[in-house]
């Protein structure tokens, strides 16, 4: 089968969005199927099975890039084209070429703005089926009001086996969290550090970067925290799993819906770390189990984070259980084979065909 995936960005760019297109283009490609990919940036990394064309861009209004290459970059021939939301420009090709090519969506999260809107409802329209990783992305995403019926729910997933393999702390080591994310205000970041004032004994690594970072260093300081802190930056998505390997556990204090599924806590238990997260009705409440996997929190609450954080610091038989059992979890649910194979037999029956036995 030949399948087009219209993305935004693609590997080296980090992001969750990126991560997942990355593999399902590469899960696809290793199954035996043509996978191309169509993304802005630079061209020649040549890295992976999958084909990718990157279109430069000329800037953005908005959040959207301005890119005439993109659009006839992405006019090849495909059994069927993959869309990946947010994306307007990415939607007027699929308009484009209406009913010419059977069309899958995946509804990461809402447009922003209303032309963006109309162009991502026009498009949803004539998608043959709309992909969200969690039930929770039905009810938060305004634009699939009307489209229910289409909708398919596949759980993002990851390549377990880079995870399974990442070894435990060092033995003696002071207790250690791990926060990975973007430097923004929905991600809770200034809680965290609120919450780790009242856990001394506790180290913090946070790798990302992002307009919050110098509030966020000056907030360190401010609360003499600067010692038990250490800030990464943006870091190379194949290095994560060392980072990975220094933590005991990783916390996602995110305090919006913007948060929308995380799938940083899929690696983190593929890895047998717990999870500290919080009570956000998104599709992170879908992936930790709280109290099985993990620990959850309410939203911005200081003092309840730092007791769950506290909690994981010191107990370390609770880790190895919750730990055990997200590792068993991620398996089960939340592997990259799994989420690969599901959207194949979603393309198949999209594009009218049989699928044939892997």
């Amino acid at each position: 089968m030949r399948i087009l995936h219209l993305a935004k960005h693609y590997w080296p760019h980090s992001g969750g969005m990126e991560r997942v297109v990355q593999d399902l283009a590469e899960g696809s490609a290793a199954m035996g199927h043509e996978v191309q990919v169509v993304a802005y940036g630079r061209q020649g990394d040549g890295r992976g099975r999958s084909k990718v064309t990157r279109v430069w861009s000329l800037g953005t209004v908005g959040a959207q890039e301005i890119a005439p290459g993109y659009l006839k970059a992405a006019w090849r021939s495909a059994d069927v084209v993959h869309l990946h939301h947010p994306h307007p420009l990415a939607d007027f090709t699929a308009l484009a070429r209406f009913r010419r090519t059977p069309l899958v969506i995946t509804q990461h999260a809402d447009a922003k703005g209303k032309m963006a809107g109309w162009l991502s409802r026009a498009a949803l329209g004539g998608a043959g089926a709309i992909v969200v990783p969690s039930r929770a992305h039905v009810a938060l995403c305004s634009e699939l009001v009307g489209f229910e019926s289409k909708v398919s729910v596949i759980p993002f997933g990851v390549d377990i086996e880079r995870w399974i393999t990442v070894p435990e702390p060092p033995v003696g080591a002071p207790p250690k969290a791990l926060f990975i994310g973007r430097l923004v205000r929905y991600k809770g970041l200034d809680i965290l550090l609120r919450a780790l004032e009242r856990v001394p004994d506790l180290r913090l690594d946070v790798v990302g970067s992002g307009p919050e970072g110098p509030r966020l260093k000056t907030l360190a300081r401010a609360l003499a925290i600067t010692d038990r802190i250490r800030w990464f930056g943006e870091y190379p998505d194949e290095d994560l799993p060392r980072r990975m390997a220094e933590a005991n556990f990783l916390v996602l204090p995110s305090v919006t819906v913007e948060e929308m599924f995380g799938l940083v806590v899929i690696e983190a238990m593929a890895a047998s770390r717990p999870v500290v997260t919080t009570a956000l009705p998104s599709g992170v409440r879908e992936v930790n189990v709280a109290g099985e996997t993990g620990l959850e929190v309410p939203l911005r609450d200081v003092d309840a984070l730092a007791a769950a954080l506290d909690v994981l610091a010191h107990d370390p038989d609770l880790r190895a259980r919750m730990g055990e059992a997200g590792r068993l979890r991620a398996e089960r649910f939340f592997s990259r084979r799994r989420m690969v194979q599901e959207h194949l037999a979603l393309y198949h029956r999209v594009a009218g065909k049989e699928l044939k036995s892997e």
